[in-house]
């Protein structure tokens, strides 16, 4: 038995802390409710603040237990603690199962650098849809499902195992027929995504010099790296462990900022800008698979920047 604490306030409830991390945060927009998990802690049991208690009387319950729902709707301002334990164990496991699931469409680490491969996004939606249709009930939009099984449609899949003998092709194989069937239930016809080329895994040396920008003309007064805050950069474009790195240069009588990140192994497509004491670049591919890279003229004064400042 888990106890959480139960917060009344402007005719709405809270129940638990909300994860202090976006990054880490997993979500599931209920009807009448936000529910977060913070999917580092390892807790199942999610974070929730309710807005329209009425909406959300139909599924609280199963989530939380019937002692716990009752207390969160009976109102009043204040807080009190509360014994959870929900009544539906399958369906809080699929609503946390989705957010999960939600949360790696945008978060999930994929680096060269760390050798965490990319999530194939084909499959992903597939869970989606189907994890999407176990709790409709709870969810705020009506259409969920519909949108899940339309995003399936278009996703671009990675290439099929080589086997049709390993676990991967085993799951992918029953998950795909599920799929089908949910489409034909929903009337959205789900097409089987032909096979593609297998991409070859990135030479290591590749990997460890992504970030790094190429050497050309110049003398370097100084240079370094910087971790990314992910709190700072769009999900999906960058490494996720590589660090950004910075070099200045003096060239022809010129003070130049040259700036690289690797990108992730399925970058998404977003603008990407550095900045670095007085200055403000953008980062752009650098060919196929190649780092991120901007140059911008720098003030000699730069130079002088303290160090923490040299980022």
């Amino acid at each position: 038995m888990t106890t959480m604490r139960v917060t009344w306030s402007g005719g709405g409830a809270s129940i638990g802390a909300a994860p202090e991390h976006p990054e880490r945060t997993a979500l599931v927009e209920a009807a009448g409710a936000l529910l977060t998990w913070d999917v580092v802690d390892g807790s199942t049991l999610p974070s929730a603040t309710v807005h329209d208690p009425e909406r959300a009387a139909g599924w609280l319950w199963e989530v939380y237990g019937p002692e716990a729902a009752a207390v969160l709707l009976a109102g009043g301002p204040g807080t009190s603690v509360v014994e959870v334990a929900p009544a539906a164990p399958d369906v809080a496991d699929a609503a946390y199962r989705l957010a999960w699931l939600t949360w790696a469409e945008a978060w999930w680490p994929a680096s060269y650098v760390a050798d965490v491969p990319p999530l194939d996004p084909y499959l992903l939606s597939a869970e989606r849809a189907l994890t999407a249709h176990a709790v409709e009930h709870l969810l705020d939009d009506d259409e969920a499902v519909e949108r899940a099984l339309h995003a399936a449609v278009r996703a671009t899949p990675a290439a099929r195992p080589s086997s049709a003998d390993t676990p991967l092709a085993e799951h992918r194989a029953v998950l795909l027929a599920r799929l089908a069937e949910l489409g034909d239930a929903y009337g959205i016809a789900v097409p089987e995504p032909a096979a593609g080329p297998a991409a070859g895994p990135r030479p290591p040396e590749l990997a460890l010099a992504a970030g790094a920008p190429p050497e050309p003309s110049g003398t370097v007064v100084q240079s370094g790296s910087a971790v990314v805050d992910w709190s700072l950069v769009p999900p999906g474009v960058v490494d996720a462990a590589a660090a950004a790195t910075w070099t200045v240069r003096r060239r022809d009588d010129a003070t130049v900022l040259e700036v690289g990140v690797a990108p992730a192994p399925r970058p998404v497509a977003a603008e990407l800008r550095a900045r670095f004491g007085p200055a403000d670049l953008p980062l752009r591919p650098d060919g196929d698979g190649g780092p991120l890279l901007g140059t911008a003229p720098l003030p000699p004064a730069a130079l002088l920047l303290p160090a923490a400042q040299r980022v």
